[in-house]
């Protein structure tokens, strides 16, 4: 029992917080969902993680190419940036330039 309980609630979790996400989202390329888990749209007072909304595609997928090289060491960000081809890249930083805070 324990075990089914803990995916349902990560379920239940999840579906929670898509019901807030903003009515852009929906028009988000595949794999930019995983930015805004860390990456706040707006900016977010004494926050370490930079907020990438709004910045030049160029920028953000210089940076994403820079982790997923190895570059720029990280505990997470690598991982992530190794998950996308050239494509998904641009695709993604494309998106996120466009967006508005």
């Amino acid at each position: 029992m324990r075990r089914l309980l803990l995916p349902v609630l990560a379920s239940a979790s999840l579906l929670a917080g898509l019901a807030g996400a903003p009515a852009w989202a929906a028009d988000a390329p595949p794999g930019a969902s995983s930015c805004t888990g860390c990456h706040a749209i707006r900016q977010v007072a004494d926050s370490v993680i930079p907020q990438i909304t709004g910045r030049t595609a160029a920028d953000i997928a210089n940076t994403m190419r820079q982790y997923r090289s190895g570059a720029w060491p990280s505990s997470v960000m690598g991982r992530i940036a190794k998950g996308f081809d050239e494509s998904q890249i641009d695709a993604i930083a494309t998106w996120f330039a466009a967006q508005k805070e």
